[in-house]
């Protein structure tokens, strides 16, 4: 993880099936979250990512910011990232996405979704961000 140092705890969730893994990683950045999401986003895993990121907006912190550091982006894991900005929104907490890598920025791209979704291109601009716009 590239960005702020100003992480107070980190705290993590882990899905594995049949040998491949999806795992959430959560560092506080001041009152932001940062949650860093590995393994595959596809329709075995996103549930479990879907509902740790709701858990941590509905704690209405002062952010919450989805790094995206996955092996795989499937359709599945595009539409959690909408529901999930869908739910920052309604709730009024700031949510960003960094999305830096070929297999979570192609995808984004390829849908157009990067235009909608709040996608910054590094974890500071990301953590500004949703500071400025809860």
């Amino acid at each position: 993880m590239v960005g702020s140092k100003a992480a107070m705890s980190t705290r993590g969730a882990q899905v594995t099936t049949g040998g491949t893994v999806a795992e959430v990683r959560t560092t506080d950045h001041d009152g932001v979250l940062v949650a860093v999401v590995t393994g595959e986003l596809d329709p075995v895993f996103v549930d479990a990512v879907e509902t740790k990121l709701f858990e941590h907006i509905a704690a209405r912190l002062a952010g919450v910011v989805a790094e995206l550091a996955v092996r795989f982006l499937g359709s599945a894991g595009l539409s959690m990232l909408l529901e999930v900005y869908g739910k920052a929104q309604h709730d009024g907490v700031g949510f960003a996405i960094v999305a830096t890598g070929a297999a979570s920025l192609r995808p984004l791209q390829a849908t157009g979704l990067n235009h909608v979704l709040p996608v910054s291109p590094n974890l500071d601009n990301a953590i500004a961000s949703v500071r400025l716009h809860p």
